[in-house]
């Protein structure tokens, strides 16, 4: 079966497509934080590719955190500076 659309009908069916991938591009842009210098504690594991668990020992083995409140944020330069004084 073949479906012939009309050029108006196919640029309307690019430009939805393009705007689904624009659309989910920034929601993995902001669920990963990546367009803020600071992460929360959800944001902080993906960006570090660990568990909440494993965050919160860092966290107690210095890791910085910023906390307001219940509220806890991440700064990724400090996150950079903690790790890289880890390495041997």
């Amino acid at each position: 079966m073949q479906v012939i659309l009309q050029e108006e009908q196919v640029n309307e069916i690019q430009h939805l497509i393009g705007r689904l991938i624009e659309d989910e591009i920034e929601k993995f842009r902001e669920d990963n934080g990546i367009n803020s210098p600071f992460l929360n504690k959800k944001q902080a594991c993906n960006y570090l590719g660990v568990s909440n668990n494993t965050l919160d020992t860092w966290i107690i083995r210095g890791l910085p955190a910023i906390r307001v409140g219940k509220t806890v944020r991440f700064d990724k330069g400090e996150i950079r500076k903690w790790m890289n004084q880890l390495q041997y």
